[in-house]
Protein backbone atom coordinates (compact mmCIF):
# COMPACT_ATOMS: atom_id res chain seq x y z
CA UNK A 1 0.00 0.00 0.00
CA UNK A 2 2.70 2.40 0.86
CA UNK A 3 4.49 1.93 -2.57
CA UNK A 4 0.97 2.76 -4.20
CA UNK A 5 0.70 5.43 -2.54
CA UNK A 6 4.58 7.18 -3.16
CA UNK A 7 3.81 6.01 -7.09
CA UNK A 8 0.08 8.34 -6.52
CA UNK A 9 2.46 11.24 -4.94
CA UNK A 10 5.16 11.08 -7.41
CA UNK A 11 2.66 11.12 -10.96
CA UNK A 12 0.73 14.30 -9.20
CA UNK A 13 4.37 16.32 -9.04
CA UNK A 14 4.69 15.25 -12.20
CA UNK A 15 1.41 16.97 -13.59
CA UNK A 16 1.73 19.75 -11.36
CA UNK A 17 5.26 20.61 -12.81
CA UNK A 18 3.53 19.82 -16.40
CA UNK A 19 1.01 21.77 -16.00
CA UNK A 20 3.32 24.76 -14.48
CA UNK A 21 5.83 24.75 -17.43
CA UNK A 22 3.09 25.16 -19.98
CA UNK A 23 1.61 27.76 -18.24
CA UNK A 24 5.02 29.51 -17.36
CA UNK A 25 5.30 29.20 -21.82
CA UNK A 26 2.25 30.48 -22.41
CA UNK A 27 2.73 33.71 -20.87
CA UNK A 28 6.07 34.33 -22.37
CA UNK A 29 6.03 36.79 -25.27
CA UNK A 30 5.06 35.69 -28.98
CA UNK A 31 8.29 34.96 -31.36
CA UNK A 32 8.67 37.89 -33.37
CA UNK A 33 7.62 37.53 -36.93
CA UNK A 34 10.32 39.24 -39.18
CA UNK A 35 7.83 39.26 -42.28
CA UNK A 36 7.05 41.39 -44.14
CA UNK A 37 3.90 43.03 -45.63
CA UNK A 38 3.78 43.62 -49.11
CA UNK A 39 0.93 46.10 -49.00
CA UNK A 40 -2.40 46.84 -46.54
CA UNK A 41 -4.95 46.29 -49.37
CA UNK A 42 -8.01 44.57 -48.93
CA UNK A 43 -8.90 41.55 -51.41
CA UNK A 44 -12.44 42.99 -51.24
CA UNK A 45 -10.91 46.64 -52.53
CA UNK A 46 -11.25 45.41 -55.97
CA UNK A 47 -13.16 44.58 -58.84
CA UNK A 48 -11.19 43.46 -61.90
CA UNK A 49 -8.34 41.85 -62.59
CA UNK A 50 -5.96 41.21 -65.34
CA UNK A 51 -3.45 38.21 -66.01
CA UNK A 52 -0.88 39.40 -68.81
CA UNK A 53 1.94 37.47 -70.64
CA UNK A 54 4.26 38.53 -72.80
CA UNK A 55 3.27 35.46 -75.09
CA UNK A 56 -0.22 34.66 -74.96
CA UNK A 57 -3.38 36.65 -75.19
CA UNK A 58 -4.68 38.24 -71.35
CA UNK A 59 -7.05 37.00 -68.92
CA UNK A 60 -9.37 39.03 -67.25
CA UNK A 61 -11.91 38.76 -64.47
CA UNK A 62 -15.00 41.29 -63.34
CA UNK A 63 -17.02 41.06 -59.89
CA UNK A 64 -20.51 41.47 -60.11
CA UNK A 65 -23.18 41.22 -57.97
CA UNK A 66 -23.35 37.13 -58.84
CA UNK A 67 -19.63 36.48 -58.41
CA UNK A 68 -17.09 36.57 -60.37
CA UNK A 69 -16.61 36.01 -64.57
CA UNK A 70 -14.34 35.54 -66.74
CA UNK A 71 -14.73 38.22 -69.63
CA UNK A 72 -11.39 37.78 -72.28
CA UNK A 73 -10.92 35.26 -73.32
CA UNK A 74 -13.75 33.82 -72.64
CA UNK A 75 -17.05 34.83 -71.33
CA UNK A 76 -17.93 32.31 -68.49
CA UNK A 77 -18.43 32.24 -64.64
CA UNK A 78 -15.04 32.15 -62.90
CA UNK A 79 -13.98 29.36 -60.58
CA UNK A 80 -13.75 31.83 -57.55
CA UNK A 81 -11.40 29.01 -56.23
CA UNK A 82 -8.33 30.37 -58.64
CA UNK A 83 -9.11 34.00 -58.81
CA UNK A 84 -9.44 33.78 -54.72
CA UNK A 85 -5.77 32.21 -54.85
CA UNK A 86 -4.79 35.04 -57.63
CA UNK A 87 -6.19 37.82 -54.44
CA UNK A 88 -4.49 36.40 -52.38
CA UNK A 89 -0.80 37.87 -53.28
CA UNK A 90 -2.60 41.49 -51.61
CA UNK A 91 -1.95 39.82 -47.98
CA UNK A 92 0.64 37.74 -48.59
CA UNK A 93 4.39 38.91 -46.83
CA UNK A 94 8.03 38.45 -47.59
CA UNK A 95 11.08 38.07 -45.57
CA UNK A 96 12.63 40.75 -47.46
CA UNK A 97 12.14 44.45 -48.84
CA UNK A 98 14.93 45.40 -51.45
CA UNK A 99 15.43 48.87 -53.44
CA UNK A 100 13.93 48.51 -56.61
CA UNK A 101 17.78 49.25 -58.65
CA UNK A 102 18.97 46.18 -60.03
CA UNK A 103 15.36 44.64 -61.83
CA UNK A 104 17.74 42.86 -64.21
CA UNK A 105 19.52 40.78 -61.24
CA UNK A 106 15.76 39.61 -60.52
CA UNK A 107 14.15 39.14 -63.94
CA UNK A 108 12.05 42.20 -63.60
CA UNK A 109 13.75 44.08 -66.35
CA UNK A 110 11.23 41.84 -68.90
CA UNK A 111 9.02 40.82 -66.30
CA UNK A 112 7.45 37.21 -67.16
CA UNK A 113 3.82 38.12 -65.32
CA UNK A 114 2.18 41.03 -64.80
CA UNK A 115 -1.23 41.14 -62.64
CA UNK A 116 -3.06 44.21 -62.26
CA UNK A 117 -5.68 44.56 -59.64
CA UNK A 118 -8.03 47.69 -60.24
CA UNK A 119 -11.57 49.39 -59.56
CA UNK A 120 -12.95 52.67 -60.25
CA UNK A 121 -10.61 55.07 -58.58
CA UNK A 122 -7.39 52.67 -58.08
CA UNK A 123 -5.13 50.51 -59.55
CA UNK A 124 -2.02 48.44 -58.59
CA UNK A 125 0.17 46.37 -60.51
CA UNK A 126 2.78 43.39 -59.33
CA UNK A 127 5.44 42.31 -61.64
CA UNK A 128 6.51 38.67 -61.39
CA UNK A 129 10.66 38.03 -62.36
CA UNK A 130 12.72 34.67 -61.67
CA UNK A 131 12.68 32.37 -58.85
CA UNK A 132 14.91 31.89 -55.54
CA UNK A 133 17.46 29.31 -56.62
CA UNK A 134 17.57 28.45 -52.77
CA UNK A 135 13.72 28.46 -51.53
CA UNK A 136 12.24 28.87 -54.84
CA UNK A 137 9.89 31.79 -53.87
CA UNK A 138 9.90 34.48 -56.92
CA UNK A 139 11.07 38.08 -56.90
CA UNK A 140 8.02 40.53 -57.52
CA UNK A 141 7.96 43.98 -58.10
CA UNK A 142 5.46 46.26 -56.20
CA UNK A 143 5.35 49.69 -55.35
CA UNK A 144 8.94 50.64 -55.89
CA UNK A 145 10.42 47.19 -53.94
CA UNK A 146 11.29 44.01 -54.86
CA UNK A 147 9.85 41.22 -52.53
CA UNK A 148 10.44 37.31 -52.77
CA UNK A 149 7.08 35.31 -52.43
CA UNK A 150 6.10 31.66 -53.32
CA UNK A 151 5.73 30.87 -56.39
CA UNK A 152 2.36 29.22 -56.02
CA UNK A 153 0.57 32.59 -56.84
CA UNK A 154 2.06 32.80 -60.59
CA UNK A 155 1.75 29.05 -60.79
CA UNK A 156 -1.85 29.73 -60.41
CA UNK A 157 -2.04 32.37 -63.10
CA UNK A 158 0.20 30.46 -65.43
CA UNK A 159 -3.01 27.82 -65.37
CA UNK A 160 -4.81 27.53 -69.07
CA UNK A 161 -8.08 29.96 -69.31
CA UNK A 162 -10.42 27.14 -69.72
CA UNK A 163 -8.97 25.91 -66.15
CA UNK A 164 -10.34 29.12 -65.01
CA UNK A 165 -13.60 28.51 -66.27
CA UNK A 166 -16.17 27.49 -63.04
CA UNK A 167 -17.15 23.50 -63.70
CA UNK A 168 -20.01 23.69 -62.07
CA UNK A 169 -23.04 23.55 -65.20
CA UNK A 170 -25.02 25.18 -62.30
CA UNK A 171 -24.18 28.63 -60.37
CA UNK A 172 -24.20 28.62 -56.75
CA UNK A 173 -26.99 31.45 -56.99
CA UNK A 174 -28.88 29.27 -59.45
CA UNK A 175 -31.38 27.12 -56.60
CA UNK A 176 -32.79 23.99 -58.68
CA UNK A 177 -36.32 23.72 -58.42
CA UNK A 178 -37.04 21.40 -60.83
CA UNK A 179 -36.22 19.31 -63.62
CA UNK A 180 -38.18 18.63 -66.93
CA UNK A 181 -37.19 15.37 -68.92
CA UNK A 182 -39.80 14.39 -70.52
CA UNK A 183 -37.89 15.16 -74.06
CA UNK A 184 -35.26 12.28 -73.11
CA UNK A 185 -36.02 9.02 -75.00
CA UNK A 186 -36.09 6.71 -71.55
CA UNK A 187 -38.93 9.36 -70.46
CA UNK A 188 -40.75 10.53 -73.10
CA UNK A 189 -43.68 7.98 -72.46
CA UNK A 190 -44.13 8.99 -68.95
CA UNK A 191 -43.39 12.66 -70.18
CA UNK A 192 -41.53 12.67 -66.36
CA UNK A 193 -41.29 16.41 -64.55
CA UNK A 194 -39.91 16.36 -61.30
CA UNK A 195 -40.39 19.58 -58.41
CA UNK A 196 -38.42 20.24 -55.46
CA UNK A 197 -40.37 22.37 -52.77
CA UNK A 198 -38.41 22.69 -49.61
CA UNK A 199 -38.21 18.97 -48.69
CA UNK A 200 -40.13 17.52 -50.26
CA UNK A 201 -40.19 16.34 -54.03
CA UNK A 202 -43.37 16.08 -56.39
CA UNK A 203 -43.51 14.19 -59.25
CA UNK A 204 -45.68 15.32 -62.59
CA UNK A 205 -46.39 12.77 -65.64
CA UNK A 206 -48.14 9.20 -66.67
CA UNK A 207 -47.44 5.99 -64.26
CA UNK A 208 -44.97 7.84 -62.19
CA UNK A 209 -44.26 7.99 -58.50
CA UNK A 210 -41.89 9.48 -56.49
CA UNK A 211 -40.35 9.08 -52.58
CA UNK A 212 -38.51 11.66 -51.39
CA UNK A 213 -36.32 9.95 -49.30
CA UNK A 214 -34.65 8.20 -52.70
CA UNK A 215 -35.23 11.72 -54.10
CA UNK A 216 -32.63 13.69 -51.42
CA UNK A 217 -30.05 10.56 -52.36
CA UNK A 218 -30.53 11.27 -55.97
CA UNK A 219 -30.00 14.82 -55.77
CA UNK A 220 -27.10 14.87 -53.37
CA UNK A 221 -24.93 12.48 -55.62
CA UNK A 222 -25.56 14.52 -58.91
CA UNK A 223 -26.64 17.77 -59.25
CA UNK A 224 -26.54 19.43 -55.63
CA UNK A 225 -22.69 19.94 -56.30
CA UNK A 226 -21.95 18.71 -59.20
CA UNK A 227 -18.51 19.37 -60.98
CA UNK A 228 -17.54 18.48 -64.68
CA UNK A 229 -14.59 17.06 -65.32
CA UNK A 230 -14.06 19.39 -67.78
CA UNK A 231 -15.61 22.23 -69.70
CA UNK A 232 -15.12 24.18 -72.96
CA UNK A 233 -16.74 26.76 -75.31
CA UNK A 234 -19.00 25.00 -78.07
CA UNK A 235 -20.89 25.40 -81.20
CA UNK A 236 -23.73 23.35 -81.57
CA UNK A 237 -25.05 22.26 -84.98
CA UNK A 238 -28.77 22.38 -84.23
CA UNK A 239 -29.70 20.34 -87.43
CA UNK A 240 -28.81 17.66 -85.80
CA UNK A 241 -31.76 17.40 -83.40
CA UNK A 242 -29.93 16.54 -79.91
CA UNK A 243 -32.44 15.93 -77.36
CA UNK A 244 -32.47 18.12 -74.23
CA UNK A 245 -34.20 19.11 -71.09
CA UNK A 246 -34.58 22.02 -68.87
CA UNK A 247 -33.85 22.72 -65.16
CA UNK A 248 -36.16 25.50 -63.26
CA UNK A 249 -34.88 27.35 -60.58
CA UNK A 250 -36.26 28.74 -57.71
CA UNK A 251 -36.76 32.35 -59.01
CA UNK A 252 -38.23 30.83 -62.62
CA UNK A 253 -35.49 31.07 -64.72
CA UNK A 254 -35.90 28.06 -67.35
CA UNK A 255 -32.34 26.61 -68.07
CA UNK A 256 -31.65 24.58 -71.07
CA UNK A 257 -29.41 21.69 -71.61
CA UNK A 258 -28.67 19.61 -74.55
CA UNK A 259 -27.25 16.07 -74.93
CA UNK A 260 -24.17 16.10 -77.50
CA UNK A 261 -23.49 12.40 -75.84
CA UNK A 262 -23.82 10.34 -73.62
CA UNK A 263 -21.28 6.96 -73.73
CA UNK A 264 -18.33 6.66 -72.82
CA UNK A 265 -19.08 10.16 -71.16
CA UNK A 266 -21.69 12.31 -70.89
CA UNK A 267 -21.59 15.85 -72.37
CA UNK A 268 -24.12 18.59 -72.22
CA UNK A 269 -24.17 21.74 -73.65
CA UNK A 270 -25.63 24.53 -71.52
CA UNK A 271 -27.00 26.80 -74.10
CA UNK A 272 -27.54 30.12 -72.30
CA UNK A 273 -23.58 29.87 -71.45
CA UNK A 274 -22.54 28.51 -74.86
CA UNK A 275 -20.34 25.99 -73.09
CA UNK A 276 -20.10 22.33 -72.73
CA UNK A 277 -19.54 20.35 -69.64
CA UNK A 278 -18.18 16.80 -69.22
CA UNK A 279 -18.95 13.76 -66.76
CA UNK A 280 -18.27 10.37 -66.72
CA UNK A 281 -19.99 7.90 -67.72
CA UNK A 282 -21.64 6.17 -64.87
CA UNK A 283 -22.45 9.44 -63.41
CA UNK A 284 -23.82 10.97 -66.26
CA UNK A 285 -26.54 8.13 -66.69
CA UNK A 286 -27.27 8.76 -63.22
CA UNK A 287 -27.76 12.17 -63.71
CA UNK A 288 -30.52 11.65 -65.88
CA UNK A 289 -32.74 9.10 -64.56
CA UNK A 290 -33.81 10.23 -61.09
CA UNK A 291 -34.77 7.43 -58.39
CA UNK A 292 -38.52 7.58 -59.53
CA UNK A 293 -41.21 4.49 -59.54
CA UNK A 294 -42.79 3.66 -62.72
CA UNK A 295 -46.32 2.33 -61.60
CA UNK A 296 -48.40 -0.06 -63.54
CA UNK A 297 -50.96 1.26 -66.44
CA UNK A 298 -54.34 1.42 -65.28
CA UNK A 299 -56.69 -0.64 -67.66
Amino acid sequence: MKLNWTVNVVLLLVVVAGGFYAWNISQKEPVNDNRIEISNLKLSDFSKIDIEFPSRQPTQFHLTDKGWRMLNPYKARADELYVYRILGILATTSPVKLPADELEKYGLAKPELKITFSNKVEEVTFLFGTYNPVNEDQYILFNDHVYLISGGFSETATFQPLELIDKNPIARFEKIKGFDFSRLEQWQENRLKVNKSYNEWSVEGDNVGVESIQMDDWFEITWEKLIATSVEPYKMDARIGYKSFDITTEDNHKITFYRIQESPELTLFRKDEGLLYRFPGDLGFTMLNPHVKIEEKNN
